[in-house]
């Protein structure tokens, strides 16, 4: 009998790696919000406004300097000339002080929201990195934690809401699961939507203990000649 083995859904995968870029990118901007664009705003709006002061200091000055025939300084001048040069900087946009609130929000949100978010995408990788679910070429059943199970020690599979074929009514999710039952009363989920290629051990279980019911693809035996099972004998004596 050759070994099935089901990695993670490619699917699952690309999305979860994909959260995981969006996690870091947030934490990354985030991090430059707080540590960067916050207080360069704060030291634009500073130099805007000290600029802006005293501009319209020296132009009130000026006009009664000329009043009385005289001109600014040297000094004056040279501060006139600068804050001139300043506010011509923002003479499209006035730069506006952040919100006190500002930094929190960014720190809270992107850094620390989008850096602890991310172990909890990384755990998945961590957790099943002995692979997914393996059927062994001796029947032995090995959990994606890397438990393995004898095949002596596999009595039964659940196949009560496999596909929705024997319980049209069974909820979305439990269509794509099958429950080996172990020989101490024990279940196993199987869930065919997480793990690549699950099927095919759901299938090869299921035609192993109900033959008579469940072909080799997992699907049902249609046989005119014997009436099909209630559902309820399939399913298991105990679940957890």
């Amino acid at each position: 009998m050759q070994s099935i083995h089901t990695p993670m859904k490619k699917g699952r995968k690309v999305k979860l790696i994909v959260m995981i870029a969006a996690c870091i990118v947030s934490a990354a901007y985030g991090s430059w919000q707080v540590w960067i664009r916050i207080p360069e705003r704060v030291t634009e709006a500073e130099t805007y406004r000290t600029a802006k002061k005293t501009y319209d200091e020296l132009v009130v000055i000026a006009g009664d300097l000329k009043a009385k025939g005289q001109t600014l300084d040297e000094t004056q001048q040279l501060e006139y000339t600068e804050s001139e040069r300043v506010l011509s900087e923002f003479k499209d946009e006035k730069p506006q002080p952040p919100s006190k609130y500002d930094a929190i929000i960014n720190l809270w949100i992107w850094v620390i929201g989008g850096g602890a978010t991310i172990p909890f995408l990384i755990w998945p990788f961590w957790k099943f990195r002995h692979g997914g679910w393996i059927l062994g070429e001796d029947g032995s059943l090995t959990t994606p934690r890397g438990v393995r199970h004898a095949a002596d020690h596999i009595s039964d599979i659940d196949m009560s809401t496999w596909r929705g074929l024997l319980d049209p009514q069974a909820s979305n999710k439990t269509t794509w699961q099958a429950k080996v039952v172990l020989s101490d009363g024990q279940s196993l989920v199987i869930d065919d939507y997480l793990w690549e290629d699950a099927d095919k051990i759901i299938a090869r279980l299921a035609h192993m203990f109900h033959p008579e019911t469940w072909d080799a693809d997992g699907e049902l035996v249609r046989n005119d000649e014997s009436p099909e099972k209630d559902p309820s004998s399939y399913e298991s004596a105990s679940e957890k």
